[in-house]
């Protein structure tokens, strides 16, 4: 079961490293990583939480492990898009009104850069891999010992927890995206991230990992086609 997990999460991830690998291909390299060395970079990180995963996820219990299919969707669909719609608002009626022009279009070009498959493949799988599939269920596992059986509590602190590194390392790419960081940008990118994270894990829960990705998939696919139209706008405008 281990290795057969392990191999599923490494093969469903791969499509995902390509896009983002041929992405950083094209950004400026102000760190002096070579394109190999990201490459490895990839693989170990989405062995290392499939490995931790693969180890977990059958000794816990509450996490399906079954390819349900309406499950899947139900949760998937249902909570990617309450998802997206809360992180949507967040976006347009909070960040966007504590920014200037000038952060709106940095922020923007970096989405652009970074391109619709690269964010659905990579963010969707390989983060879900990470953060839902490795640290989520690697916690519930620990708690086990403390919470017989798992409670809602030790759920909460969970889901809690993963949403919260998640949100965390996502923080670093703020100073790559603006020039001039603003105070609404820590606070939207923890916030958003964290409701990200609540609505995958407690997909993940419900109905498996790819819920989780599903969740993760369609808030960038509803987000996309709103980013192109708010593009033409601006365009229209200068």
């Amino acid at each position: 079961m281990f290795w057969y997990l392990l191999l599923l999460t490494v093969a469903i991830c791969l499509p995902g490293i390509y896009f983002m690998f041929q992405t950083e291909k094209k950004m400026p390299n102000n760190d002096e990583i070579s394109d190999k060395e990201r490459l490895v970079a990839h693989f170990a990180i989405v062995v290392l939480f499939g490995a931790i995963g693969a180890f977990a996820v059958p000794k816990v219990d509450i996490i399906p492990l079954e390819f349900n299919v309406y499950s899947i969707l139900k949760y998937g669909l249902i909570f990617g898009v309450i998802c997206s719609v809360g992180n949507l608002v967040l976006y347009y009626f909070y960040l966007l009104k504590s920014i200037t022009t000038k952060d709106y279009l940095e922020i923007e070009k970096h989405y652009h850069n970074i391109g619709i498959l690269s964010r659905i493949l990579y963010a969707g799988f390989v983060e879900e891999i990470m953060f839902r599939w490795g640290i989520m269920s690697f916690i519930l596992w620990l708690l086990q010992f403390a919470f017989k059986p798992l409670t809602i509590t030790a759920v909460v602190i969970a889901i809690g927890i993963s949403s919260i590194l998640f949100s965390l390392v996502h923080l670093p790419s703020i100073k790559m995206v603006s020039t001039e960081p603003k105070p609404a940008m820590y606070v939207y990118t923890i916030l958003g991230n964290i409701w990200v994270g609540v609505f995958a894990g407690w997909a993940f829960l419900e109905a498996g990992i790819f819920a989780a990705i599903i969740v993760h998939i369609l808030f960038h696919l509803l987000w996309y086609p709103i980013q192109k139209m708010e593009q033409k706008k601006h365009q229209s405008v200068a």
